[in-house]
């Protein structure tokens, strides 16, 4: 079973993943990211935070997958 690595880069924090996750095969990995990038959104929100946030997913080979998001906080 491949590890993944699920690093968590955005303006005001970088977290990599040391631990990874053991996964049966890569094709679970883009949902587990989406649910990722979610929850580090909502974290952000509760500090105000804006920007763009990105999980960027790797193995033994390297990174291999990134899905991000922008949140734009905008005054009317």
């Amino acid at each position: 079973m491949p590890t993944i690595y699920f690093d968590i880069l955005s303006d005001a924090d970088t977290i990599i993943d040391d631990e990874g996750v053991e996964l049966p095969n890569t094709s679970e990995a883009p949902q587990l990211a989406l649910e990722l990038l979610g929850q580090a959104i909502l974290d952000g929100s509760r500090r105000g935070i804006a920007g763009v946030t990105k999980v960027e997913l790797r193995d033994q080979n390297g990174p291999f997958l990134r899905v991000s998001a922008a949140v734009v906080i905008e005054k009317l």
